[in-house]
């Protein structure tokens, strides 16, 4: 484990920065939920409320705890519903929920240009660029569009979601040579593949999630637009994830968390090395966001 690891008691400037912490950015899969998704389950699969009896804690606290996930508007809806949470950023950032309750919400598409007179939604800006016919001519059997919970891709509204395993450089050469303003970003490694599915990766390959999105568009900013539309100090927030696409959010805000299993990640040495407010957990997905929260509310308490 590396020196940065969070410590069981805080103390000095970091008790104190995390005394101020208000507001949570968590990704989720692979992070805040553990495999399967069930919030009853730990990450070994045995029944627990622990997770449940934290979130009550953080709410009676005072810290609000927003997702920041790719997952689409639909799947977010049903999370904060039964999680009891009132906000969220979806879709790798484009989709910005400042208030479920009162329906305030915007797309944020960062340094692609979108008309909202258009009547087009930015993802269907996106399937205009033809780069997604290439795509799957290319990569048959080692790329497909992600099965949002049997819904499908076509309900995404800002970014395409996709999985399997590519080599990043020759999807992005396709973007650059259709002119296309967007971006490929890494989302981790998969758990595991849900049905139904069209991959065939050989054996040993684990897959990726990826997500298509426009151009500048990351968890990082995103997080800075959500607090600049909602007025929130950034000395007052802290993220934790597992992926270098949850790398980004450490930039907006006080302090980062990266649950353990996020060692695994190829750009977790060099991220730890330069950013300072940036700790591991005590523990892998479940585990390190629980014990990492429990160590929040100490703090505040």
């Amino acid at each position: 484990m590396p020196n940065t690891v969070l410590p069981e008691r805080v103390e000095g400037e970091l008790a104190e920065r995390l005394s101020r912490v208000r507001f949570v950015f968590t990704d989720l899969d692979g992070t805040m939920l553990g495999p399967g998704s069930c919030v009853l389950l730990d990450n070994e699969g045995n029944h627990s409320l622990d997770f449940v009896s934290t979130l009550v804690e953080l709410k009676r606290a005072g810290v609000e705890v927003i997702p920041c996930s790719g997952r689409n508007r639909s799947m977010l809806h049903e999370d904060v519903r039964l999680l009891g949470l009132n906000s969220y950023i979806g879709e790798m950032g484009g989709l910005l929920m400042l208030d479920h309750k009162k329906n305030e919400w915007e797309y944020f598409t960062a340094d692609m240009p979108y008309d909202p007179e258009s009547g087009l939604t930015p993802h269907e800006v996106i399937e205009q660029t033809g780069v997604l016919d290439e795509f799957m001519g290319r990569w048959p059997g080692m790329l497909e569009f992600h099965n949002d919970m049997s819904t499908g891709y076509k309900h995404r509204e800002v970014t395409v979601g996709m999985r399997g395993e590519v080599p990043d450089e020759e999807v992005r050469a396709i973007i650059d040579a259709a002119g296309a303003q967007l971006c490929w970003g890494d989302n981790g490694y998969l758990n595991y593949i849900s049905a139904p599915t069209t991959l065939e990766l050989p054996e040993g390959v684990r897959g990726r999630a990826f997500n298509l999105m426009p151009a500048g568009l990351d968890k990082g900013r995103a997080v800075a637009r959500f607090c600049e539309l909602r007025g929130i100090d950034p000395a007052e927030t802290l993220s934790i994830g597992d992926a270098s696409s949850d790398f980004l959010m450490a930039d907006a805000t006080s302090l980062f968390f990266l649950v353990e299993n996020g060692l695994k990640d190829p750009r977790a040495a060099e991220f730890l090395e330069t950013h300072e407010h940036a700790y591991v957990t005590r523990g892998r997905i479940l585990d390190g966001w629980i014990s990492s929260m429990r160590t929040l509310l100490a703090a505040r308490a």
